[in-house]
């Protein structure tokens, strides 16, 4: 084995900065694809201007809503700034929310609220008013409903507070999730939440780029079946099988090395966290790609039509992860990766590859 390692270093110093650069493509590609998603995500959030007239509990409240929405881009202006920057389309438009806003809530009233203003380029407008809307009519319900509390318990000894109802209310909505439900599809038994997750998944994208960069390292098993090299392993004392078999495994070490290294640096940049559950899927993930992109290789003599076809499946299991399109139900089933999306131990494909694997190295040297 230390022979086989020493030899491999030998040929790897022709070209170690490739091999160095695919090792580490899976990493920098999952950045870089992170980055530039977040940057147009960023960018294209809606800008809208909000007005405050008064410093009050709800009044802040209905701004944080409008501020944590992920599509709005809040700026803070005066009334003035708002109607020139919408009339000069810097802003989608612009929301005023008026002085004793808490107070008419608290009151009951709906009416006056807010003051908005809009232009004719104002595309986001509606969607972003029926939102703050909602949010308004939901606070003046919660309002109306602890009025009639109050009033029901007039001449009770213990007696309640608009706040304290108000407090109750969204204390029951958080935890009875009452503006959440999930579902389930017709004869499955999944529940699917309302909640979707973030557009990409960072695992599932590194997952792509490694396979990608794994098939193109594992183009050394074309160019060690090549005739004029083929001659010397007469002369070795390792059959040409467990020669593969043992650089194989030397090029799985060092590539599951580079796994361990994203987990760290998804930990501190993306905020991934750490698990044993993670690792160990890691470790079946490494050891199915690396076995599948092994017998795809000696599938092939061309080493030219094998990078291309290569490409082609990486996109292809682009395609199947959904991270292009979205796709659902059986056919995720169908990539190898998706097991390692869910972090699950168990891979039907990894199965496939051990059985293909002992068949090709029971038919003998001439199979090779």
């Amino acid at each position: 084995m230390i022979a086989i390692f020493k030899t491999r270093l030998i040929h790897l110093r022709k070209h170690i900065f490739s091999f160095i650069f695919w090792l580490i493509l899976p990493i920098l590609a999952t950045l870089f694809v992170i980055y530039l998603t977040d940057k147009l995500q960023e960018d294209s959030k809606i800008p809208i201007g909000i007005v405050l007239e008064e410093d009050s509990a709800l009044s802040n409240d209905l701004y944080e809503v409008i501020q944590e929405n992920p599509l709005i881009r809040v700026y803070d202006v005066t009334e003035a700034e708002a109607r020139i920057k919408v009339e000069s389309h810097e802003l989608d438009s612009a929301f005023v929310i008026q002085k004793d806003y808490e107070e008419n809530i608290l009151e009951g009233k709906r009416n006056r609220l807010i003051t908005s203003y809009r232009s004719d380029m104002s595309f986001a407008y509606i969607p972003v008013s029926e939102m703050i809307i909602s949010y308004v009519q939901q606070e003046t319900g919660r309002a109306k409903t602890a009025l009639t509390v109050m009033n029901l318990s007039e001449n009770r000894a213990n007696t309640w507070t608009a706040d304290e109802i108000i407090a109750k209310s969204k204390e029951i909505q958080e935890e009875e999730n009452l503006l959440r439900t999930s579902f389930s599809y017709q004869k499955t038994h999944q529940s699917v939440d309302e909640e979707k997750e973030s557009l990409l998944n960072n695992w599932m994208l590194w997952a792509i780029f490694s396979v990608l960069s794994t098939l193109l390292v594992s183009d050394w098993i074309i160019k060690e079946r090549k005739a004029a090299i083929a001659v010397r392993y007469a002369f070795m004392k390792y059959s040409l099988k467990s020669y593969m078999l043992q650089n194989l495994l030397l090029y799985t070490c060092a590539f599951f090395l580079m796994d361990l290294l994203a987990v760290f640096i998804f930990h501190f940049l993306l905020d991934e966290p750490i698990s044993l559950q993670l690792i160990l899927s890691l470790i079946v993930f490494r050891i199915t790609v690396n076995l599948g992109s092994f017998l795809f290789a000696l599938l092939f003599r061309n080493i030219y039509f094998y990078y291309v076809i290569s490409f082609i499946i990486s996109l292809i299991l682009a395609i199947l992860s959904g991270i292009i399109i979205p796709i659902e139900g059986n056919v995720t089933m169908l990539n190898p990766i998706h097991a390692f999306s869910q972090h699950s131990l168990l891979n039907p494909w990894l199965f496939v590859f051990i059985l293909i694997t002992v068949i090709w190295i029971m038919k003998g040297e001439s199979d090779a």
